[in-house]
């Protein structure tokens, strides 16, 4: 049985395919393992999330009820601040 050049070529084609597929896998791999990177990145998504969720007017305007109805339960028991 001989191999043909069509075989040869197929055959090459599948390593670089193979070997590309191996290289994606080894960095996805490295990633993964880079926890000090993975950690800054959690960090700063949260960061990001919580001055966004301080920038609206729902956080404030929470803090102002809660705020009153403290101030209304204490004034109706009659006690001083």
């Amino acid at each position: 049985m001989s191999v043909t050049h069509r075989d040869t070529e197929a055959l090459r084609d599948e390593i670089v395919h193979t070997r590309a597929e191996l290289g994606q896998t080894l960095e996805a791999l490295a990633a993964r393992a880079d926890v000090r990177t993975r950690a800054r990145a959690s960090a700063t998504r949260t960061a990001d999330r919580m001055r966004g969720f301080w920038r609206s007017p729902t956080p404030w305007l929470m803090l102002t009820a809660a705020a009153a109805a403290t101030a209304a339960v204490l004034l109706a028991r009659g006690r001083r601040w």
